[in-house]
């Protein structure tokens, strides 16, 4: 071989060798590229699976829902009418006069009854030990709900608080988005010793109207019992509680002797003084102090006879009446 053959050769094997390290050294590139990219897909997989979790566990722990059950009413106002003359004939004589007359004025509300939709059966639940829930796109925001009856007396502006009673509450909202309350008189005002209390919300003025479905029970728990009061076992056990002033609650029509339960719905009643009553009436919220003054110039408006024949637990006999409400 010659000279000029090894120099040929030498560089031949330089550039092979030359061509082999850059190979190498892309191969070497190409491989911690790799590496480096599926280290980054496992940091993402691992974050995401965390951020998953996470939002899992608080959606278990936070975004709680109540499940509503809404029912129907067992006699509605107009099933009622269709008794009238048994139900008159079955009263002492000399009271039969007077029943009549009753019967006639709940005849007088059918022709006014309303319907309304039935709220949503999910309810968001309140942060445990807080004022606030989450709701859609995990965006916190107040477990409270501002509410405001205008009333040709004047403004009642109400708190609805979600945490107290989250299914009543929210039929409350429902029925006012629904515009169930406007234009309708609350047809009971009373001044006992122990119930003090302005009842709404049912359109036939009769105490017996309703939207066509009811609410499930929420007693409160939170409230003071009565002192020195005894448990009465005809009323289920329970003694007697304070339902403090400005107290809103839901009225109904249970009792336990006869097993009847969850027969609130669209009723409610404003305390307008401390008041003493089985925790058997779940609170929606209460009147801001506002709106006290106007509650208490309604409080002193005399009252008719109410159904039992008392004077201090009938209509009033200067109407109040429920022009518009609103929420939100």
């Amino acid at each position: 071989m010659t000279s000029s053959d090894e120099s040929l050769t030498s560089n031949e094997d330089r550039r092979t060798a030359a061509k082999r390290k850059l190979e190498a050294r892309l191969e070497s590139e190409r491989a911690r590229r790799r590496r480096n990219r599926n280290i980054a897909v496992s940091i993402v997989t691992v974050v995401t699976l965390v951020i998953a979790l996470t939002v899992a566990w608080l959606a278990h722990t936070f975004v709680g829902t109540v499940t509503c059950q809404w029912g129907k009413p067992q006699n509605t106002l107009a099933d009622t009418v269709k008794g009238r003359d048994k139900i008159v004939n079955e009263q002492p004589p000399e009271r039969r006069a007077e029943a009549a007359k009753y019967m006639d004025a709940l005849a007088a509300g059918v022709p006014k009854e309303r319907s309304a939709p039935q709220p949503s059966s999910n309810v968001p639940l309140p942060f445990p030990g807080s004022h606030r829930y989450v709701k859609t796109g995990l965006w916190p925001v107040g477990s409270t709900t501002p509410m405001n009856l205008q009333t040709n007396r004047g403004d009642l502006p109400i708190t609805l608080d979600h945490a107290s009673a989250p299914c009543n509450s929210a039929a409350i909202q429902s029925l006012v988005k629904a515009g169930y309350y406007n234009g309708t008189d609350c047809h009971r005002l009373t001044r006992s010793q122990n119930l003090k209390v302005l009842q709404c919300g049912d359109p036939t003025g009769t105490g017996m109207g309703g939207p066509g479905w009811t609410s499930p029970d929420e007693s409160p728990t939170n409230l003071k019992a009565v002192d020195g009061a005894q448990n009465n076992p005809m009323l289920g056990g329970s003694g007697p509680v304070v339902y403090p002033r400005g107290t809103v609650a839901i009225a109904n029509s249970n009792n336990a002797m006869l097993g009847r339960a969850n027969t609130g719905a669209a009723q409610f009643f404003i305390v307008w003084a401390d008041s003493q009553l089985t925790p058997d009436f779940a609170v929606v919220g209460h009147l801001d102090e506002s709106g006290m003054k106007t509650l208490d110039a309604i409080s002193k408006i005399p009252t008719e006879k109410g159904p039992d024949g008392s004077a201090d637990g009938g209509k009033p006999k200067e109407p109040v009446t429920i022009k518009t409400a609103t929420v939100g």
